[in-house]
Protein backbone atom coordinates (compact mmCIF):
# COMPACT_ATOMS: atom_id res chain seq x y z
CA UNK A 1 0.00 0.00 0.00
CA UNK A 2 3.02 2.31 0.80
CA UNK A 3 4.34 1.65 -2.64
CA UNK A 4 1.28 2.37 -4.36
CA UNK A 5 1.16 5.91 -2.51
CA UNK A 6 3.96 6.71 -3.63
CA UNK A 7 3.62 6.18 -7.25
CA UNK A 8 0.65 8.15 -7.51
CA UNK A 9 1.78 10.97 -5.30
CA UNK A 10 4.80 11.37 -7.71
CA UNK A 11 2.80 10.27 -10.88
CA UNK A 12 0.48 13.36 -10.32
CA UNK A 13 3.48 15.29 -9.86
CA UNK A 14 5.28 14.27 -13.41
CA UNK A 15 1.79 14.93 -15.15
CA UNK A 16 1.78 18.35 -13.23
CA UNK A 17 5.08 19.31 -15.02
CA UNK A 18 4.62 17.49 -17.95
CA UNK A 19 6.25 14.03 -18.92
CA UNK A 20 9.17 15.00 -21.46
CA UNK A 21 8.23 12.03 -23.57
CA UNK A 22 4.83 12.76 -24.01
CA UNK A 23 3.77 12.19 -27.29
CA UNK A 24 2.95 15.88 -29.40
CA UNK A 25 4.33 17.36 -26.43
CA UNK A 26 6.45 20.94 -27.26
CA UNK A 27 9.66 20.01 -25.56
CA UNK A 28 11.76 22.83 -25.07
CA UNK A 29 15.58 22.36 -26.08
CA UNK A 30 16.96 23.56 -22.70
CA UNK A 31 15.24 20.52 -21.20
CA UNK A 32 16.37 16.71 -21.40
CA UNK A 33 15.20 15.64 -24.42
CA UNK A 34 16.01 12.43 -27.18
CA UNK A 35 18.42 13.16 -29.56
CA UNK A 36 18.99 9.35 -31.54
CA UNK A 37 18.80 5.73 -30.91
CA UNK A 38 21.00 3.47 -32.04
CA UNK A 39 21.01 -0.42 -32.84
CA UNK A 40 23.89 -1.93 -30.78
CA UNK A 41 23.47 -5.99 -30.42
CA UNK A 42 21.57 -8.38 -29.03
CA UNK A 43 20.57 -7.75 -25.21
CA UNK A 44 22.76 -4.38 -23.92
CA UNK A 45 22.96 -4.10 -20.65
CA UNK A 46 26.22 -1.81 -18.91
CA UNK A 47 27.25 1.09 -20.14
CA UNK A 48 30.42 2.71 -19.85
CA UNK A 49 31.96 6.36 -21.18
CA UNK A 50 35.09 7.74 -21.72
CA UNK A 51 34.45 11.89 -21.79
CA UNK A 52 38.12 12.44 -23.16
CA UNK A 53 37.42 10.68 -26.24
CA UNK A 54 33.25 10.79 -26.50
CA UNK A 55 33.51 7.14 -27.17
CA UNK A 56 30.42 5.10 -25.61
CA UNK A 57 31.34 1.23 -25.06
CA UNK A 58 27.72 -1.26 -24.25
CA UNK A 59 27.76 -4.46 -23.38
CA UNK A 60 25.70 -6.29 -24.90
CA UNK A 61 24.83 -9.50 -22.87
CA UNK A 62 23.16 -11.92 -25.04
CA UNK A 63 25.61 -11.06 -28.15
CA UNK A 64 28.82 -11.33 -25.98
CA UNK A 65 30.07 -8.74 -27.58
CA UNK A 66 31.16 -5.09 -27.13
CA UNK A 67 29.54 -2.09 -29.26
CA UNK A 68 31.52 1.03 -29.59
CA UNK A 69 29.79 4.21 -30.66
CA UNK A 70 31.19 7.31 -31.46
CA UNK A 71 29.55 10.23 -28.85
CA UNK A 72 29.99 12.67 -31.92
CA UNK A 73 27.73 11.19 -34.65
CA UNK A 74 26.24 8.97 -31.90
CA UNK A 75 27.03 5.87 -34.24
CA UNK A 76 28.28 2.43 -33.58
CA UNK A 77 32.17 2.46 -34.88
CA UNK A 78 32.93 -1.14 -33.81
CA UNK A 79 31.84 -4.28 -32.39
CA UNK A 80 34.15 -6.19 -30.80
CA UNK A 81 33.76 -10.20 -28.78
CA UNK A 82 34.51 -10.13 -25.10
CA UNK A 83 32.92 -13.17 -23.68
CA UNK A 84 30.26 -14.78 -22.90
CA UNK A 85 27.31 -12.40 -20.81
CA UNK A 86 29.17 -9.31 -20.13
CA UNK A 87 26.46 -7.48 -17.76
CA UNK A 88 28.93 -4.03 -16.76
CA UNK A 89 31.34 -1.39 -18.33
CA UNK A 90 34.10 0.69 -16.28
CA UNK A 91 36.19 2.96 -18.55
CA UNK A 92 39.89 4.15 -17.34
CA UNK A 93 40.27 7.31 -19.20
CA UNK A 94 43.69 8.06 -18.47
CA UNK A 95 44.87 3.86 -19.69
CA UNK A 96 42.08 4.43 -21.97
CA UNK A 97 41.10 0.50 -21.16
CA UNK A 98 38.05 -1.04 -21.23
CA UNK A 99 36.82 -3.47 -18.22
CA UNK A 100 33.72 -5.61 -18.71
CA UNK A 101 32.66 -8.00 -16.00
CA UNK A 102 31.56 -10.99 -17.61
CA UNK A 103 28.63 -13.00 -15.29
CA UNK A 104 30.31 -15.74 -17.25
CA UNK A 105 33.28 -15.90 -15.14
CA UNK A 106 35.73 -13.07 -15.52
CA UNK A 107 36.80 -9.69 -16.32
CA UNK A 108 37.51 -8.74 -20.43
CA UNK A 109 39.67 -6.05 -20.75
CA UNK A 110 39.95 -4.40 -24.09
CA UNK A 111 42.29 -1.54 -25.43
CA UNK A 112 40.45 1.38 -26.61
CA UNK A 113 43.03 2.72 -28.92
CA UNK A 114 42.44 -0.16 -30.88
CA UNK A 115 39.61 -1.99 -30.23
CA UNK A 116 41.29 -5.20 -29.03
CA UNK A 117 40.30 -7.48 -26.36
CA UNK A 118 43.81 -7.67 -24.12
CA UNK A 119 43.49 -10.70 -22.00
CA UNK A 120 40.28 -11.93 -19.38
CA UNK A 121 41.12 -11.64 -15.73
CA UNK A 122 39.42 -14.96 -14.09
CA UNK A 123 36.94 -13.96 -11.38
CA UNK A 124 34.09 -16.25 -9.69
CA UNK A 125 30.80 -15.70 -7.65
CA UNK A 126 29.29 -13.88 -10.77
CA UNK A 127 31.08 -10.05 -11.33
CA UNK A 128 28.01 -7.93 -11.89
CA UNK A 129 29.44 -4.57 -11.67
CA UNK A 130 32.98 -2.33 -12.67
CA UNK A 131 34.50 0.82 -11.22
CA UNK A 132 37.71 2.57 -12.01
CA UNK A 133 39.70 4.87 -9.87
CA UNK A 134 41.83 6.40 -12.40
CA UNK A 135 44.72 8.01 -10.44
CA UNK A 136 45.44 4.50 -8.83
CA UNK A 137 45.03 2.75 -11.81
CA UNK A 138 42.45 -0.25 -9.60
CA UNK A 139 39.47 -1.62 -10.69
CA UNK A 140 36.83 -2.61 -8.74
CA UNK A 141 34.42 -5.41 -9.21
CA UNK A 142 31.45 -6.76 -7.65
CA UNK A 143 30.97 -10.53 -7.21
CA UNK A 144 27.07 -10.81 -6.51
CA UNK A 145 27.12 -14.44 -5.24
CA UNK A 146 30.24 -13.62 -3.25
CA UNK A 147 29.34 -10.80 -1.17
CA UNK A 148 32.81 -9.31 -2.44
CA UNK A 149 34.68 -6.91 -4.33
CA UNK A 150 37.21 -7.71 -6.11
CA UNK A 151 40.18 -5.52 -6.08
CA UNK A 152 42.34 -5.35 -9.47
CA UNK A 153 45.56 -3.37 -10.46
CA UNK A 154 45.00 -2.42 -13.82
CA UNK A 155 48.91 -2.44 -14.51
CA UNK A 156 49.37 -6.22 -14.15
CA UNK A 157 45.38 -7.28 -14.58
CA UNK A 158 45.97 -9.27 -11.45
CA UNK A 159 43.60 -9.74 -8.56
CA UNK A 160 45.31 -7.85 -5.64
CA UNK A 161 42.79 -7.96 -2.71
CA UNK A 162 39.00 -9.22 -1.91
CA UNK A 163 37.05 -7.11 0.30
CA UNK A 164 34.20 -7.92 2.15
CA UNK A 165 30.82 -5.98 1.73
CA UNK A 166 27.02 -6.31 2.03
CA UNK A 167 25.14 -9.46 0.59
CA UNK A 168 24.40 -9.29 -3.14
CA UNK A 169 26.79 -6.64 -4.09
CA UNK A 170 25.72 -5.40 -7.74
CA UNK A 171 26.31 -1.73 -8.76
CA UNK A 172 29.30 0.17 -7.83
CA UNK A 173 30.41 3.56 -8.72
CA UNK A 174 33.90 5.46 -7.64
CA UNK A 175 34.51 9.02 -6.70
CA UNK A 176 37.84 9.92 -8.25
CA UNK A 177 38.41 13.33 -6.55
CA UNK A 178 37.53 11.97 -2.79
CA UNK A 179 38.83 8.02 -3.79
CA UNK A 180 35.20 6.87 -2.41
CA UNK A 181 34.08 4.09 -3.86
CA UNK A 182 30.51 2.64 -3.58
CA UNK A 183 28.91 -0.46 -4.08
CA UNK A 184 24.91 -1.14 -3.52
CA UNK A 185 24.12 -4.41 -1.83
CA UNK A 186 20.78 -5.59 -3.23
CA UNK A 187 19.87 -8.32 -0.72
CA UNK A 188 21.18 -5.86 1.94
CA UNK A 189 19.32 -3.07 1.26
CA UNK A 190 22.65 -1.07 2.15
CA UNK A 191 25.75 0.39 0.88
CA UNK A 192 28.95 -0.26 1.48
CA UNK A 193 32.00 2.90 1.55
CA UNK A 194 35.43 1.87 0.58
CA UNK A 195 38.23 4.08 1.21
CA UNK A 196 40.24 3.05 -2.21
CA UNK A 197 43.86 4.25 -0.16
CA UNK A 198 43.17 1.25 1.96
CA UNK A 199 40.75 -0.63 0.11
CA UNK A 200 38.71 -1.24 3.46
CA UNK A 201 35.05 -0.27 3.96
CA UNK A 202 34.94 2.74 6.48
CA UNK A 203 30.85 2.72 6.60
CA UNK A 204 27.86 1.28 5.41
CA UNK A 205 25.02 3.31 4.60
CA UNK A 206 21.82 1.63 6.01
CA UNK A 207 18.36 2.48 5.91
CA UNK A 208 17.75 2.39 2.00
CA UNK A 209 15.43 -0.66 1.63
CA UNK A 210 14.23 -2.08 -1.45
CA UNK A 211 16.77 -3.73 -3.07
CA UNK A 212 19.72 -0.91 -4.15
CA UNK A 213 20.81 -1.89 -6.83
CA UNK A 214 23.05 0.60 -8.67
CA UNK A 215 25.05 3.87 -7.88
CA UNK A 216 26.01 6.85 -9.77
CA UNK A 217 28.11 10.03 -8.08
CA UNK A 218 28.32 13.53 -8.57
CA UNK A 219 31.59 14.91 -7.95
CA UNK A 220 30.44 18.32 -7.53
CA UNK A 221 28.06 18.04 -4.97
CA UNK A 222 29.73 14.88 -3.68
CA UNK A 223 26.58 12.98 -3.32
CA UNK A 224 25.17 9.56 -3.87
CA UNK A 225 22.32 8.35 -5.86
CA UNK A 226 21.35 4.99 -5.36
CA UNK A 227 17.69 3.35 -7.33
CA UNK A 228 15.65 1.22 -4.83
CA UNK A 229 14.52 -1.04 -7.62
CA UNK A 230 11.66 -3.17 -5.76
CA UNK A 231 9.99 0.53 -4.19
CA UNK A 232 10.23 2.36 -7.24
CA UNK A 233 12.99 4.62 -5.44
CA UNK A 234 15.95 6.90 -6.11
CA UNK A 235 17.70 7.50 -2.54
CA UNK A 236 20.43 10.94 -2.22
CA UNK A 237 23.22 10.26 0.06
CA UNK A 238 25.78 12.96 0.96
CA UNK A 239 29.17 11.66 0.46
CA UNK A 240 30.62 13.73 3.20
CA UNK A 241 28.76 12.42 6.19
CA UNK A 242 27.58 8.88 4.40
CA UNK A 243 24.22 9.54 5.28
CA UNK A 244 20.54 9.01 3.42
CA UNK A 245 19.30 12.92 3.19
CA UNK A 246 16.52 12.12 0.63
CA UNK A 247 13.97 9.51 -0.80
CA UNK A 248 12.46 10.01 -3.92
CA UNK A 249 9.89 8.21 -6.25
CA UNK A 250 10.65 7.32 -10.43
CA UNK A 251 9.52 4.72 -12.61
CA UNK A 252 8.49 1.13 -12.79
CA UNK A 253 11.60 -0.81 -11.67
CA UNK A 254 14.67 1.67 -11.85
CA UNK A 255 18.08 -0.73 -12.28
CA UNK A 256 20.33 2.41 -13.65
CA UNK A 257 21.07 5.60 -12.95
CA UNK A 258 23.52 8.18 -14.04
CA UNK A 259 24.11 12.04 -13.25
CA UNK A 260 25.43 15.37 -15.32
CA UNK A 261 27.10 17.31 -13.03
CA UNK A 262 26.59 20.92 -15.28
CA UNK A 263 23.10 20.60 -14.72
CA UNK A 264 22.78 18.73 -11.89
CA UNK A 265 19.89 16.29 -13.37
CA UNK A 266 20.09 12.11 -12.66
CA UNK A 267 18.09 9.98 -14.52
CA UNK A 268 17.11 6.63 -13.66
CA UNK A 269 16.34 3.52 -16.17
CA UNK A 270 13.13 1.77 -15.45
CA UNK A 271 12.90 -1.47 -16.89
CA UNK A 272 8.96 -1.81 -16.41
CA UNK A 273 7.77 1.41 -17.41
CA UNK A 274 10.53 1.78 -20.24
CA UNK A 275 11.39 4.80 -19.53
CA UNK A 276 14.38 7.69 -17.72
CA UNK A 277 12.92 9.41 -14.83
CA UNK A 278 14.64 13.05 -14.37
CA UNK A 279 15.37 14.09 -10.87
CA UNK A 280 16.54 17.45 -10.01
CA UNK A 281 19.30 16.77 -7.47
CA UNK A 282 19.91 20.07 -6.06
CA UNK A 283 15.90 20.52 -5.73
CA UNK A 284 15.47 16.64 -4.60
CA UNK A 285 12.29 17.00 -7.33
CA UNK A 286 11.10 14.80 -9.64
CA UNK A 287 10.25 16.75 -13.13
CA UNK A 288 9.44 13.70 -15.45
CA UNK A 289 10.13 11.18 -17.44
CA UNK A 290 11.49 10.36 -20.79
CA UNK A 291 10.06 7.26 -23.00
CA UNK A 292 13.08 5.27 -24.50
CA UNK A 293 12.83 1.53 -25.77
CA UNK A 294 12.35 -1.86 -24.29
CA UNK A 295 13.43 -2.95 -20.74
CA UNK A 296 15.95 -0.25 -20.11
CA UNK A 297 18.54 -1.38 -17.94
CA UNK A 298 21.66 0.93 -17.83
CA UNK A 299 22.54 4.54 -17.99
CA UNK A 300 25.56 6.51 -18.28
CA UNK A 301 26.29 10.31 -18.87
CA UNK A 302 29.63 11.76 -20.80
CA UNK A 303 30.14 14.55 -18.28
CA UNK A 304 31.41 16.71 -20.45
CA UNK A 305 28.96 16.82 -23.27
CA UNK A 306 26.03 15.97 -21.29
CA UNK A 307 24.78 13.41 -23.08
CA UNK A 308 23.28 10.76 -21.61
CA UNK A 309 22.98 6.87 -22.86
CA UNK A 310 20.01 4.70 -21.58
CA UNK A 311 20.27 0.81 -22.50
CA UNK A 312 17.41 -0.78 -23.65
CA UNK A 313 17.69 -4.75 -23.22
CA UNK A 314 14.83 -5.81 -25.39
CA UNK A 315 14.93 -3.50 -28.74
CA UNK A 316 18.62 -4.27 -28.97
CA UNK A 317 19.20 -0.05 -29.01
CA UNK A 318 20.41 2.63 -27.16
CA UNK A 319 18.99 5.81 -26.32
CA UNK A 320 20.90 8.95 -26.45
CA UNK A 321 19.46 11.70 -24.24
CA UNK A 322 20.98 15.53 -24.77
CA UNK A 323 20.17 16.85 -20.87
CA UNK A 324 23.13 20.70 -21.24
Amino acid sequence: MKKRALATAFLAVALAIVSFGSAGAAVPSARPHVIATIDVGDGPSGIGVNPRTNRVYIANFRAGTMSVIDGSTNTVIATVAVGSQPAAVGVNAKTNRIYLALQSGGVAVVNGNNNVLVTTIPLGNLPDGVAVMPQTNLIYVTNFLGGTVSVIDGSTNQVIKTITVGQSPLGIAANTKTNRIYVANVDSNTVSVIDGSTNTVIATVTGLGQNPTAVAVNEVTNFVWVPGRAGDLIFAIDGATNMLVSTLGVGDFPTGVTVVPMTNHVFTSNQYSNDASVVDGTAFRLLGSLKVGLLPTDAEANVRTGHVFVSNQDSATVTVIADA
